[in-house]
């Protein structure tokens, strides 16, 4: 999944939040040893690209307590959502939609102002068909809402935690999550994992995501333990660094876990199941992969937005959490409901975020439901095909393909260690040792201060691509006009 961008970055707290990373010193793989540790004694799980580049946090556990409290409740009513009658799914997901539409009317003044416009009251919704009345939102209405019109007044901003979603559009939307959301988007990452593991996950199990920042906790009271690993390390130190952790799950990018296929052998002995999200990525690639692994390839359809959309599941068929979301798919021209057997867009209600609603938002992607769906015990609806969502690789001096995750996860570093606020982006690679960042600055950026910055992206960059970058900088009124998606990562080069 699209991990929360700020996770560890960032939490709860300001931009430079107060739960934070555990330090520690990436070393040449051939140094990683079953005994190393960090400085207070624990066999280290986190690893950067290099020290030079490395966020300054230190760590901090106050959540531990509530977590564990949490899930002690809650993880077992979580196991079985997916199971319950579709009657019980439904009714379930009306009565906190109808919650979420009356907080925002209430408390948002981007939603009471669009409602209002359109002639809609929260008492319109009687029962579960009623849904299709709530009036979409789309991303640049809430970009530009952000934040006095779309966060919810009654959340201390000190108390929530920030994240921020691009994806295919390069265009930034800041976004804030209360401590409850994260909370139940942590214990349903675990029901995630024994559902996509054929029930074959522990609380024992380490989890390892390749990624831009680590998870929210890395553990929950010490059981279901992550670790992670920078997405800008070449893939041949990544291996060595699985191999030295022994995971049982690995969370990346369909991209990243291509350009790990050569090491395979370095750390495919541990593992039970991989799961690949963020980036499309075919069936027939992830069956590939899990040939040459010996394990399940897995997908997972998400977004900084929404946190799970659906799952791939061992029967290669996608379900939709429907207790996280509220999914529509709709005709792109009419926004009428797609019928189904036809690709359309994705319209999500998240179904946990009240501090920053999003109701009725326009993902962006194009899914489609299928036409006749296959029995299942699972009772959530289904998914056909996410038919979206495309980026490229970058070439580096060997010829070696970078993943364009990683240069997405660059340019994700690049904004957060540099306070950056990036309206919109896009990262192009002119040629082997030449990127172009073309930018629109948010309105509390200075040129100068974007200017200044090269240099860290320059770095960031080199890291990746194991070999000096130039990094071209120009800040931009306005993007012209394209047709179709953005694509903020791209290589234009021979």
């Amino acid at each position: 999944m699209e991990l929360m961008m700020t996770s560890s970055i960032a939490t709860r707290g300001s931009d430079c939040g107060e739960l934070v990373l555990v330090p520690t010193h990436d070393q040449p793989a051939a140094t990683l040893v079953p005994e190393q540790v960090n400085d207070t004694g624990v066999p280290q799980r986190q690893f950067w690209e290099t020290e030079h580049t490395r966020p300054d946090f230190q760590p901090s556990g106050d959540a531990a307590p509530e977590l564990v409290a949490a899930t002690e409740n809650y993880l077992g009513e979580c196991l079985r959502h997916p199971y319950l009658p579709v009657s019980e799914i439904r009714a379930r997901q009306f009565a906190r939609i109808k919650e979420l539409v009356e907080l925002a009317y209430r408390d948002i003044p981007v939603y009471r102002a669009k409602y209002d416009a359109a002639g809609f009251k929260p008492e319109h919704l009687r029962d579960y068909d009623d849904i299709g009345k709530i009036p979409v939102i789309t991303k640049a209405e809430l970009v530009a809402a952000f934040p006095d019109q779309c966060v919810n007044r009654k959340y201390k901003p000190e108390n929530l935690f920030p994240t921020r979603s691009s994806g295919s559009s390069g265009q930034t939307l800041l976004i804030r999550v209360d401590y409850d959301a994260v909370i139940t988007d942590t214990i349903q990452g675990v029901r995630q994992f024994v559902m996509q593991s054929g029930g074959n996950y522990r609380a024992e199990d380490l989890l390892a995501h390749v990624y831009t920042v680590p998870w929210w906790f890395d553990s929950i009271g010490g059981d279901y333990p992550t670790a992670f690993i920078s997405n800008l390390i070449p893939p041949a130190r990544v291996a060595q660094h699985l191999r030295y952790l022994g995971p049982k799950i690995l969370s990346l990018y369909p991209s990243s876990l291509d350009a790990l296929m050569p090491h395979v052998d370095e750390f495919r002995a541990s593992l039970n199941l991989a799961v690949t999200h963020s980036e499309y990525s075919s069936r027939a690639a992830r069956q590939e992969w899990s040939r040459q692994l010996g394990v399940p390839v897995l997908d997972e359809y998400s977004s900084e937005e929404a946190t799970r959309i659906a799952l791939e599941m061992p029967d290669g068929r996608y379900h939709v959490c429907e207790d996280t979301v509220h999914l529509d798919v709709l005709d792109p021209i009419t926004m009428e409901p797609q019928a189904p057997g036809q690709s359309g867009i994705a319209v999500i209600t998240n179904l946990l975020n009240e501090a920053m609603p999003f109701i009725r938002y326009v993902q962006g992607d194009y899914i489609t439901q299928p036409a006749n769906p296959v029995a299942s015990d699972i009772n959530w609806s289904q998914i056909a095909s996410i038919d979206g969502r495309l980026n490229d690789a970058f070439i580096n001096r060997d010829g070696r393909k970078v993943p364009a995750g990683s240069i997405l996860d660059a340019t994700y570093r690049w904004m957060f260690d540099c306070n950056l606020h990036l309206a919109q982006f896009e990262i192009v690679q002119r040629g082997v040792d030449l990127v172009e960042a073309r930018v629109v600055l948010g309105a509390d950026t200075p040129v100068a201060r974007l200017h200044a910055s090269v240099a860290h992206l320059e770095d960031l960059l080199a890291a990746s691509l194991e070999h000096p970058v130039r990094v071209q900088a120009h800040a931009l009124e306005v993007f012209p006009p394209r047709a179709g998606k953005r694509r903020p990562i791209r290589r234009e080069m021979a």
